[in-house]
């Protein structure tokens, strides 16, 4: 597969997705807040050291610290192909910054391997991953979203645009 042809498809669909967002972002909706989230996001991962584009899938949990809290506590994993794999285990917060748009920050550690050495094995290192995601589209207990992730290590960084698919209980 062309990697610039699996970028360009990533990011019309994250434009869409976004410019759908915004136009049904001016309606105010009133909604539950389960205190448990199951969430998913998928898209297109560009590494900036290596100057590639891959994909990358991340998954949550997040449980609020209160009913109507908008802070919450949970864990994710992640995984990310461009040069070579990396994988990321972490935990941490997410906050409500306004109605449906929500930051993630869960330090971790990752597990890299690049394809420059082939012969290597995976090793590891402190890590943060970032996630904003914007909840727009509203479906029983399922919502979904654009969603804009960010992980740093010391030897890696990628920003992931994609879509967030979340069940929330």
């Amino acid at each position: 597969m062309n990697p610039k042809k699996n970028m360009n498809r990533s990011l019309i669909i994250f434009a869409i997705s976004l410019f759908v967002s915004v136009t049904l972002s001016a309606q105010t909706h009133e909604h539950d807040h389960p205190q448990n989230e199951i969430g998913l996001s998928g898209g297109a991962s560009f590494c900036p050291d290596h100057k590639e584009w891959g994909g990358g899938i991340h998954a949550h949990y997040f449980r609020t610290l209160g009913l109507h809290s908008k802070w919450s506590l949970g864990g994710g994993v992640e995984q990310v192909w461009s040069d070579g794999t990396h994988f990321n285990i972490s935990a941490g917060a997410k906050y409500e910054i306004i109605e449906d748009l929500s930051l993630g920050v869960l330090p971790g550690i990752t597990f890299l391997k690049h394809n420059e050495d082939p012969g290597s094995s995976f090793h590891s290192q402190f890590a943060v991953h970032c996630e904003l995601v914007y909840a727009c589209f509203r479906f029983g207990d399922f919502h979904a979203g654009p969603a804009i992730d960010y992980s740093w290590s010391k030897e890696d960084s990628h920003i992931m645009l994609g879509i967030h698919l979340a069940y929330g209980f």
